[in-house]
């Protein structure tokens, strides 16, 4: 992470998306992942009531693409190749204290 003060890593995290994107990455067993696969991913998780209503998968990819991979990827936590839609994670050790901290969310994979 390239701004390393711990208000900035919990801006960082503080949306569920860049949470979600991060906690997939971490998981899987090269560290990277094309675009659309985390998106379908991600969509694949049904956010419980209190997230608010679900997006549509185009709404999501369009918020992936051009915020929270493009904010993930300013603070160094990952690679984001638009043109072949390669993601790769860039363990960050702050990021990840802080994440194994908070409570565990809902997993990922679909039902």
């Amino acid at each position: 992470m390239t701004d390393h003060s711990l208000d900035a890593c919990l801006r960082l995290v503080a949306d569920r998306h860049r949470r979600r994107v991060i906690h997939h990455l971490r998981h899987e067993a090269t560290g990277a992942t094309a675009f659309e696969d985390l998106v379908d991913q991600l969509q694949g998780h049904s956010p419980d009531s209190k997230d608010g209503p679900l997006q549509t998968r185009e709404e999501l990819a369009i918020q992936l693409h051009h915020v929270h991979l493009p904010t993930l990827a300013d603070h160094g936590v990952v690679e984001f190749e638009h043109r072949s839609g390669a993601v790769r994670y860039r363990p960050d050790e702050r990021v990840e204290r802080v994440l194994d901290s908070l409570p565990e969310e809902v997993p990922l994979s679909n039902p």
